[in-house]
């Protein structure tokens, strides 16, 4: 298990109003004619190894993560701070950063996606094939959202009553060629639920197609 705690700006926040520091047009202060940012973040990652054998194994990962804004940053974490899915070592049905926030729809797989809460989870059964040649079948599952509506990510902001109908699924199966000391990996996958689709049509598991398939290629296991 690995937990993160991560904070910024409270020194420099401290400092400006202890000296009644003057604010920009939008009210923050600056540092250098530059807006700091002030926020606390914190995430949890737990990852429990079923081992059946030498060659047989179940992995469960589970990630969590709050990022809040405050202070000198009233709206929303930075965007380099943010929390993001998807990708060879997330959820394997969505290209790198692509998923969510919520249920934002994007018309391009290919924006960057980030939010203040996270959630996810995988499971992955590994097994031998033929010497270093081995395969695994895998489900990920996950999501992340805005802790405040944001008119850029419409739909995009956490709601209690409708973050379950808000994760995304996949599944998929990967092959690895295991050297020892050296893990190169080929994971294909495809989305069940897709929570950018409208209320009542997410499920898209029924009606797979392989141009469908999203290729993911990596250096080691992916958790």
């Amino acid at each position: 298990r690995r937990a993160n705690l991560e904070t910024s700006g409270n020194l420099l926040y401290a400092i400006d109003n202890l000296v009644n520091a003057p604010k920009n047009d939008e009210g923050t202060y600056t540092l250098f004619n530059i807006k700091y940012s002030q926020y606390i973040k914190n995430d949890y990652d737990f990852r429990y190894y079923f081992v059946f054998n030498r060659v047989n194994m179940l992995v469960l990962r589970t990630m969590l993560g709050i990022g809040v804004p405050y202070g000198n940053t009233p709206r929303t974490l930075p965007f380099e701070q943010g929390f993001y899915l998807g990708g060879a070592n997330s959820l394997r049905g969505w290209r790198f950063r692509s998923v969510g926030p919520g249920s934002y729809n994007a018309e391009s797989d290919y924006v960057d996606k980030m939010g203040e809460i996270m959630l996810e989870g995988n499971l992955e059964y590994r097994f031998p094939i033929y010497r270093s040649f081995k395969g695994a079948v895998f489900t990920d599952i996950g999501n992340v959202w805005l802790m405040k509506p944001d008119s850029v990510f419409p739909g995009g902001n956490f709601e209690f009553k409708d973050f379950l109908s808000e994760l995304a699924i996949n599944g998929g199966l990967g092959v690895r060629f295991d050297f020892s000391f050296f893990v190169f990996r080929i994971d294909a996958a495809i989305r069940w639920r897709d929570p950018a689709l409208p209320t009542g049509e997410r499920w898209v598991i029924g009606d797979p197609k392989l141009r469908n398939v999203i290729w993911n290629f990596g250096i080691g296991y992916p958790f």
